[in-house]
């Protein structure tokens, strides 16, 4: 049992000032989202950990071990898709890290429908975002290590 608004409070306010510090480099028009996104994440991750400081409410965090393998399977999707975006650059890690989770998030996973609506799913969602975010908001998404 653990004081969880607390304890995800401070967690994210420590990711908060990690992420600040490691994206000061970025462009002018790129670090707007970024810091955007971090303010937002500092100022929720003060309430909650007010919150959790003022109204302690102890709370099991996983119910049960399904919940429990679903979120660490979640993270580890996550952790090789952060581990190939250098490797192979922003747009195919994204397309395969998409179709992925949608595959994983789904109730029919290997449906042919499932499949179809994830492939077309992350061809949109992923196109779309690398469309504002490179050429709108001119944010630089990594590239391929073979990239020039």
């Amino acid at each position: 049992m653990i004081n969880a608004n607390l304890w995800i409070g401070i967690f994210c306010g420590v990711l908060a000032l990690f992420i600040y510090f490691m994206t000061r480099d970025l462009s002018m028009l790129g670090g707007i989202y970024v810091d955007f996104v971090l303010a937002a994440m500092g100022v929720l991750s003060i309430v909650m950990a007010i919150r959790g400081w003022m109204h302690p409410e102890l709370i099991k965090i996983f119910s049960s071990k399904e919940e429990k393998n679903n979120v660490l399977i979640g993270v580890v999707i996550l952790m090789v898709y952060l581990s190939i975006l250098p490797v192979i650059g922003f747009l195919a890690a994204s397309y395969i890290f998409y179709f992925c989770f949608n595959l994983y998030l789904a109730d029919d996973r290997f449906g042919k429908a499932n499949i179809v609506r994830s492939i077309l799913l992350s061809g949109v969602v992923v196109t779309v975002f690398y469309v504002v975010f490179s050429q709108f908001l001119e944010v630089p998404l990594p590239e391929s290590m073979w990239a020039e």
